[in-house]
């Protein structure tokens, strides 16, 4: 005689939604899209639900090493269809494009959080379309990418309620010896360095272009990180006025500020000054670099190359079909971007 009955061949495909959908909150959007959601029709069902995508994180996985901007795009965009407009943050490492951007911009108006770090395939003008669609925007990061003054103007203007700020870059220091015309070829690349028969103050002016537009419409600034920036003691000093709410402040590796300024930051919380340690240490501060997350094992990388092709397929991922007919790229974002400002810029 069995001391134990035998129980009955169970129907996991039979399971509750909700509980479907609670069990799957506890993974990784990436690991839902392509684990859970492959299984059956029931699984899939619960996969969609809205709630499970109101936050994605698609920094820390060795997929978006692995694979191209168009397969992570186009995973991306199944999350923001998924969402139905319910998505409160989106961060990406390398591989948005223009056409994610505004794909964005139409179908998830709820957005308070993007980070789009190292990601040079959009240009300025998706972004001001995006802050344009999403006025609720409370932080916002482009780290790791040179963008002009007039855009972080118009994203003031148009995300009141702003409170982070992050677009930490390279300090690159320049060997004035260089020509002339090298230097207008690379644009954004040498604005650190000093065009021959430029006087002081003009130079100047062009290192604090993006403090000034800062400090003119983003007064709701509770975090600003901007280290390896080019601005100087002016930009540091119009920040600190414009900003007066400020709690935390990295000008790290910002070499054209002088020493002298920490005691006109002593009010500020958290402050890391150039060539210093950080006064305060705070968690929000953590800026994801270039290769943070990559992993060279298996783990996500075999799952993928197990998946990838039923997860290309429209059944599986969704009733949409994703190609780059369906958005238009901007091929000159500094003249179109008074047009999307309406004048307003």
């Amino acid at each position: 005689m069995d001391v134990f009955p035998e129980s009955p061949d169970r129907n996991w495909s039979e399971l509750p939604l909700d509980a479907l959908s609670a069990i799957f909150a506890k993974l990784g959007v990436i690991e839902i899209l392509m684990g859970p959601g492959l299984v059956c029709r029931s699984w899939l069902a619960a996969a969609k639900a809205p709630e499970l995508w109101r936050s994605v994180d698609m920094t820390h996985q060795d997929v978006v090493f692995s694979k191209g901007p168009d397969v992570l795009c186009s995973m991306a965009k199944v999350m923001i269809d998924r969402s139905d407009g319910l998505m409160e943050s989106f961060w990406a490492l390398k591989f948005a494009t223009c056409g994610l951007v505004d794909y964005m911009a139409g179908r998830a108006n709820s957005l308070k959080s993007i980070q789009l770090i190292r990601c040079t395939q959009f240009w300025d003008v998706s972004l001001a379309r995006l802050a344009s669609k999403c006025p609720i925007l409370e932080e916002i990061e482009c780290s790791y990418q040179r963008l002009p003054a007039n855009l972080f103007r118009y994203i003031g203007t148009k995300c009141l309620h702003l409170k982070c700020l992050r677009i930490h870059t390279q300090w690159l220091d320049f060997d004035p010896s260089r020509d002339l015309i090298e230097m207008e070829n690379q644009g954004y690349e040498n604005e650190g360095r000093r065009i021959p028969g430029e006087s002081h103050a003009s130079w100047e002016a062009r290192q604090n272009e993006n403090a000034f537009a800062i400090a003119e419409t983003m007064h709701e600034l509770r975090l600003l990180q901007m280290g390896g920036n080019s601005l100087t003691d002016k930009g540091v000093h119009a920040i600190l006025k414009g900003c007066s709410r400020l709690k935390f402040f990295d000008i790290s590796k910002c070499y054209n500020v002088s020493d002298g300024l920490r005691v006109r930051c002593t009010k500020i919380k958290h402050v890391w000054l150039p060539g210093q340690r950080p006064i305060a240490l705070s968690p929000d501060r953590h800026v994801t670099e270039e290769n943070e997350g990559n992993d060279n094992g298996l783990m996500l990388h075999d799952l993928w190359e197990a998946e990838v092709q039923p997860l290309r397929g429209k059944a599986a991922m969704d009733d949409y079909a994703y190609d780059d007919n369906h958005w238009k790229e901007y091929w000159s974002p500094l003249l179109m971007l008074p047009q999307v400002a309406q004048g307003d810029i």
